[in-house]
């Protein structure tokens, strides 16, 4: 995976990509493309599997290929160039974390409810653990406030949330609805990247859709990744940033 994303600031820019991607930090390989600043948004580029090897050898010291040029002269100089080498491609891996979901499901439940409850003092949370995901389901009255206007609120309790976990736990990913506006809101989305996917075969015709944050934009790539007939991609800066649907044409 190699997706570039872009924030008010490194961090900002970030979060965005972590969110459109559907990846947590420890996943993914953050460069930093350009730091931003008061009139200009910083821009990341996130990489995970196949491409982080493909983008470690791309940026290998000079010291790397010029060894390896003198292996064959010189049996020291080969040892010295594989070791190198090897250095170059191999850290980025990092060891299998393992995940203590009984503590995640705890510390996550006690910051939810404890934030539910400013708004309703009844409010209650539900927590459900997965493979490699946990799921977390407020639920209560006069809940509006936690999920904001489009739901810019929920967006941002997310991030915190995400807070409750480690850096040196693995790659568990803490997702979270307040009285069903994400399952609502997620079902909404997939009903409308498979209608526009009809309209676009039909009309033959790339279709933009309106402006979405990353993670309702994740929500259309899923929904239409793995079709033959159309695919997607994200496109523009900020707040204008939207998905675009393609009708793929055969030969």
């Amino acid at each position: 995976m190699r997706l570039e994303a872009t924030g008010k600031n490194v961090e900002l820019a970030i979060q965005n990509g972590l969110l459109e991607c559907g990846l947590t930090r420890e996943e993914v390989q953050v460069k930093v493309l350009e730091e931003g600043g008061m009139f200009k948004k910083a821009k990341v580029l996130l990489l995970s599997g196949e491409d982080v090897e493909t983008e470690a050898k791309a940026e290998q010291p000079a010291e790397v290929e010029n060894l390896t040029n003198e292996a064959s002269e010189n049996a020291e100089a080969k040892d010295l160039a594989e070791t190198a080498e090897e250095t170059a491609t191999t850290e980025h891996i990092r060891p299998k974390r393992v995940v203590d979901t009984a503590r995640l499901q705890k510390r996550g439940t006690e910051f939810l409810l404890g934030l539910a409850r400013l708004v309703d003092e009844n409010a209650t949370v539900d927590c459900t653990a997965g493979e490699n995901e946990i799921s977390f389901a407020v639920k209560g009255e006069n809940l509006g406030k936690l999920i904001g206007y489009h739901g810019e609120n929920i967006q941002a309790i997310q991030l915190l949330l995400s807070g409750v976990k480690l850096r040196s736990e693995g790659p568990v990913r803490l997702y979270l609805d307040i009285d069903g506006y994400k399952a609502n809101r997620n079902q909404a989305l997939i009903d409308l990247a498979n209608k526009t996917a009809e309209q676009a075969i039909k009309i033959e015709r790339n279709i933009h859709l309106d402006p979405m944050n990353a993670y309702d934009r994740r929500i259309i790539h899923t929904t239409i990744q793995g079709r033959t007939d159309v695919t997607t991609e994200s496109t523009g800066e900020g707040e204008k940033r939207h998905v675009v649907i393609k009708p793929i044409f055969k030969k």
